[in-house]
């Protein structure tokens, strides 16, 4: 081999290295008070944590919350929205694992229609509710336990999953607001 073949062997080694490693879409806010840091969960990532990805019914986010100085923070759940721009629907995170993988499940599917214009929501067509009642609790139950983000005081940054009953969107299309005790962030996912 030359010498020019030598180096260009491995730069082209590690550009496809660097091309696999895919980062996932991340928000990030902060105010005087705490620091909010949201990552989007893959269905991979989901079956590689609970053997399942819940059939792709929620859209969920890692979220790290640090607080500023030295005061207790207290972590209210209620305080997270997520809102998708595209279809305008939104809603806060589920409270509890036992509402996403308990023994009775209540599954909401909605039809969108087609938009009026650019700015406008797409409209609802249909909404189907069914609810899904097994005899046996779900067995990712105890893992969503333990990683769920839960409503706590904390003086350490803390990080758990938040689970939203929104079908997946792009990433492009999702904005997480959090009411803090100052004020309201507003986090983009990029």
């Amino acid at each position: 081999m030359t010498a020019p073949k030598l180096i260009f062997a491995p730069i082209a080694l590690c550009a496809l290295l660097c091309a696999g490693e895919k980062k996932a879409p991340q928000g990030h806010g902060e105010d005087d008070s705490v620091a909010i840091t949201a990552t989007l969960v893959s269905p991979e990532q989901l079956r590689d944590s609970f053997a399942t990805d819940f059939n792709n019914n929620y859209t969920v986010l890692e979220v790290r919350v640090a607080p500023k100085g030295d005061k207790p923070y207290l972590i209210h759940l209620d305080d997270f929205i997520l809102r998708s721009e595209s279809s305008g629907d939104h809603g806060g995170p589920f409270l509890v694992a036992s509402q996403i993988a308990g023994a009775g499940a209540l599954v909401v599917e909605r039809t969108y229609g087609h938009k009026q214009n650019v700015d406008s929501p797409a409209p609802i067509e249909s909404t189907k509710v069914q609810m899904k009642d097994d005899v046996n609790a779900d067995p990712a139950l105890e893992a969503l336990k333990k990683k769920m983000l839960s409503e706590k005081t904390v003086s350490e940054p803390v990080s758990g999953l938040l689970f939203f009953p929104l079908a997946k969107e792009k990433p492009k299309n999702l904005i997480l607001s959090y009411q803090t005790p100052t004020s309201r962030l507003r986090l983009s996912f990029k």
